[in-house]
């Protein structure tokens, strides 16, 4: 997915492959681990009905048994039941000899156990969870997951259909979890409510022209075997859940949340809330794939920044305003896409794959998104779908990007390139969304220096979309994080030689949106830094391909082993990411010991937090800048 930003106008102012085995593998051990694993996804998939039609296309053939025909579930006992179940996975995880496993095992090892310990940290904080936050919350997130719901076979449309018309009780059951949050001084900040208020407005407008109405009648039409009858009979039903049940809980929705407006029992950064500071850490490790401190962080982007605003400020001092404002002469999604998955050369090569990029109407297009990619189920790869907010693209250069992001070499490319090397299921249900989006971001800088653009055009559109992304990420993790006031906040920019007067829209912006462009912008930083020491290193000899490939061969995974296959690719030795932290499992799990049979594994739905369940396959691209009036690099 990708988050639109702001362009910073008027400046001034041998690599690592898993399937080797350099340890001899204990046979038992390893597949006693493979089925493990497994079982934990088949669980997982059985947990949530949405996550399963959206993971895998031909479940019965995985051994999967179909779930319950709900939208979700959304209670408070929820949250407790997901540490509780992650700890017990994790208990069952540290059963095996680490040292046994084969090197593409011990990936898969760390990867769940990170994925596991982010469940237990998050869901530890159930009052922070707003399932009704505007960016990434359930209201969006249901509408999407209802408008790109793909019909295999004719149950899937009787499923859809059931699954819907509990769409209502699924909000209800949130609004409850909101009520108890507020009531304790838990709330969305006023700016966080406006927004969700101008998405449900903006939704609920549309009657009998519906998108969800207009699209499942298309679907239907489309889909072969029908009678005319039956077509007739799917759509009434439709229209009436649609009209008669979505439409109004998404009405009373506003309604009550309005009703707790000002229940929040701090100021508008995170950390000014009890507890925040901790939450905080734990959503912005979550988020940015990392397990350092808030500090560590803002770290990595300030090192970035450094060199980045200084690059900035000597290019202006060469471009010429024809560049500046020098755009790509493509017309069309396709024709972007089409030159951009010509332009791979430095990239290992991917599989076969179609796609088909479209645009979003207007009234189910969340503002704040430019456009995002939807994650083909794991037995299906070849079929690959972008949807593109056109509102939110400015120019051909903004949609050269956000393809780039969200087609090749992004999103599209590196997942299927990593589904398409066969790893173990379980990979594919976790998220490191500093790692995709990261790579989105890096993609984009990359595609631009393919582009047909000037040099100077090119250097100064990368490093535009750079810093803004990088530059946001490190006011959200000061002021959110390290509770930073607006004069702080000030002070910050004037230490980086930019425009201080921006201090007051930046600090209300990271307020808004909390964490939100933390993977963008430190997953970012972080691939720019991974490159460039790869590239400080071996100077003439670096290769691009071979550099990808380790980011690649490995999937999504925390950073902490990204950087591990770079290290080892880079001095030819095997990566090496630590023992296993048997230690950090609470004694608690000790007593669920007689339970691990039954751990139901509910955490995947979550994407390990609650609000999150709508939105599995969803990879996106957001706006980093909404309503940005001080521009900080305004001298």
């Amino acid at each position: 997915m990708k988050l639109l930003k702001r362009f910073v106008t008027g400046v001034l102012s041998a690599a690592m492959i898993c399937t080797a085995n350099l340890i001899p593998v204990q046979a038992d051990e390893g597949k006693s681990f493979d089925s493990f694993l497994e079982d934990e996804f088949v669980t997982a998939m059985e947990s949530d009905y949405m996550t399963m039609h959206y993971q895998v296309k031909d479940y019965e053939a995985l051994g999967i048994t179909k779930p319950e025909l709900t939208a979700g579930s959304a209670k408070w006992s929820d949250y407790q039941d997901n540490v509780d179940d992650a700890e017990a996975s994790l208990k069952k995880l540290h059963t095996f000899d680490y040292d046994s496993l084969s090197d593409s095992q011990k990936v898969d090892y760390k990867a769940y156990e990170q994925n596991l310990e982010y469940t237990i940290t998050l869901d530890s904080h159930p009052y922070f969870d707003f399932w009704f936050n505007s960016a990434d919350g359930m209201i969006g997130n249901l509408t999407t997951n209802f408008t790109e719901f793909t019909f295999y076979t004719k149950q899937d449309i009787d499923d859809y259909l059931t699954v819907l018309a509990t769409a209502d009780e699924y909000i209800d059951d949130a609004m409850t979890i909101t009520k108890k949050q507020a009531k304790a001084g838990y709330f969305m900040t006023d700016s966080m409510l406006s927004d969700t208020d101008d998405f449900i407005e903006k939704f609920v407008a549309k009657t009998d022209d519906n998108e969800m109405i207009k699209v499942f009648n298309e679907n239907v039409e489309a889909f072969d075997g029908l009678t005319a009858d039956e077509i007739s009979a799917y759509e009434e039903k439709n229209k009436d859940i649609v009209l008669n049940q979505y439409i109004p809980a998404f009405k009373n929705a506003e309604t009550e949340l309005n009703d707790l407006k000002g229940s929040r029992d701090g100021e508008y950064n995170v950390s000014s809330l009890k507890d925040g500071e901790a939450y905080y850490t734990a959503l912005a490790q979550y988020k940015t794939s990392m397990s350092t401190d808030v500090q560590g962080m803002l770290d990595v982007c300030n090192n970035y920044l450094d060199g980045a605003i200084n690059d900035f400020y000597t290019l202006n001092n060469t471009i010429t305003d024809s560049e500046i404002s020098e755009t790509i002469d493509m017309d069309t999604p396709e024709e972007v896409l089409s030159y951009l998955q010509k332009h791979m050369d430095s990239y290992p090569d991917g599989p076969d794959v179609t796609y088909k990029a479209t645009y979003l109407d207007s009234s189910v297009a969340n503002d704040s998104t430019v456009a995002y990619y939807l994650n083909p189920p794991i037995d299906d790869l070849k079929d690959n779908v972008i949807k593109i907010n056109g509102s939110n693209i400015s120019d051909t250069n903004e949609m050269y990007m956000t393809l780039a992001h969200e087609g090749f070499p992004g999103h599209l490319y590196q997942i299927t390139y990593y589904l398409n090397t066969k790893p173990s299921n379980i990979r594919t249900a976790l998220t490191n969304y500093g790692y995709t989006e990261g790579w989105g971001m890096y993609s984009e800088l990359q595609a631009i220096q393919e582009s047909t653009l000037s040099q100077n055009a090119k250097d100064y559109n990368s490093l535009d979309t750079a810093i803004s992304y990088v530059l946001d990420a490190a006011a959200d993790l000061g002021v959110n994080g390290l509770g930073w006031s607006k004069d702080d906040l000030a002070n910050y920019l004037e230490q980086l030689g930019l425009n201080s007067g921006a201090a007051d829209s930046l600090y209300d912006f990271v307020t808004e949106e909390p964490g939100t462009l933390l993977p963008y912008g430190v997953g970012l930083a972080e691939y720019e830094t991974l490159e460039q020491k790869a590239q400080d290193k071996l100077g003439s000899s670096y290769d691009a391909k071979e550099f990808h490939k380790v980011l690649l061969d490995n999937g999504d995974r925390p950073f902490d082993m990204v950087e591990a296959d770079v290290d080892a690719w880079l001095n030819n030795t095997t990566a090496d990411y630590g023992k296993p932290d048997s230690d950090d499992v609470s004694t608690e799990t000790e007593s669920s010991s007689s339970e691990d049979s039954a751990v139901t594994t509910d955490w995947i739905k979550y994407g390990s937090i609650g609000a999150l369940v709508a939105v599995i396959g969803i990879i996106a691209l957001f706006w980093a800048r909404k309503y940005r009036k001080d521009d900080p690099f305004r001298l």
